[in-house]
């Protein structure tokens, strides 16, 4: 419970969408036991529902999901990246980011699909805020499953150019139809154009899993003595938020033990 707090108060947005996915998903769930699923097409977003006039469809439809393991692995994309990408962009930016990568992929894979075929799912924003990590931290080596099986280290411009050519190759193929290449598709596209457009003007700071705890401890000592001479005023939001997480984690004891 209090990983969860500590969430919501360094990355309100990021906490604030995953929330609002469970919370329908749970909504979902009531209405199929109830006998009022039909409801949930009011949701969803198709070619048809568009030319009916249902046009809130292109956002309601990134918090509607299809299963329990879709919402799983979307939330969980959002939950470890998005943090980082808020940091980097500020809440607003980030918001706005998320949902016109998931509106932009929407309206990709509608225009290719069937009119009467429903999307749902934030996956297109989730590839939005990836491809924003990978636009922003090019050379930052990360580990990746790949499948969700093997694990392999990678750069991050290398996992975000994968991920573009896999969805694109995997749609003009029509290879696993029942997932919306084209959404991720369009959402990385979008994630990536918009951060390059904010880049020039977004103050950044190395995400903290790639600093060593030295470097932490280098960083945080810097911050502290700016904090003492020119004050919290000072800061930006993601020196304000990298404060905070940096007071929380433990200094190196002698020895230089965590």
């Amino acid at each position: 419970m209090q990983a969860l707090r500590d969430k919501f108060r360094t990355a309100p947005a990021t906490a604030t969408l995953a929330a609002v996915c469970v919370a329908v998903f749970a909504l979902e769930y009531f209405l199929l036991v109830t006998g009022r699923a039909q409801l949930l097409g009011f949701l969803a977003l198709s070619g048809d529902g568009l030319a009916s006039g249902r046009w809130w469809t292109l956002v309601t439809h990134l918090f509607v999901h299809a299963n329990l393991l879709h919402l799983v692995v979307n939330v969980a994309g959002l939950w470890f990246m998005g943090p980082e990408v808020e940091a980097m962009l500020g809440r607003v930016r980030f918001t706005v980011l998320y949902l016109a990568s998931g509106v932009a992929g929407g309206i990709l894979q509608t225009i290719f699909s069937a009119p009467s075929s429903e999307l749902v799912g934030a996956s297109g924003s989730v590839c939005g805020i990836l491809l924003s990590f990978t636009t922003a931290y090019p050379e930052m080596p990360l580990r990746a499953l790949l499948f969700f099986i093997l694990p392999v280290r990678m750069k991050a411009k290398t996992l975000g150019r994968g991920l573009i050519v896999f969805s694109a190759a995997c749609a003009a193929l029509r290879l696993f139809p029942q997932l919306g290449h084209l959404a991720h598709l369009g959402g990385a596209l979008t994630g990536a154009l918009l951060t390059r457009l904010w880049l020039p003007s977004l103050p950044r700071l190395r995400p903290l899993a790639s600093l060593s705890p030295a470097d932490r401890v280098v960083e945080s000592d810097d911050l502290l003595r700016r904090l003492s001479e020119e004050g919290i005023e000072s800061f930006s939001r993601e020196e304000q938020r990298r404060l905070e997480q940096l007071s929380e984690r433990p200094r190196p004891r002698s020895g230089g033990r965590w």
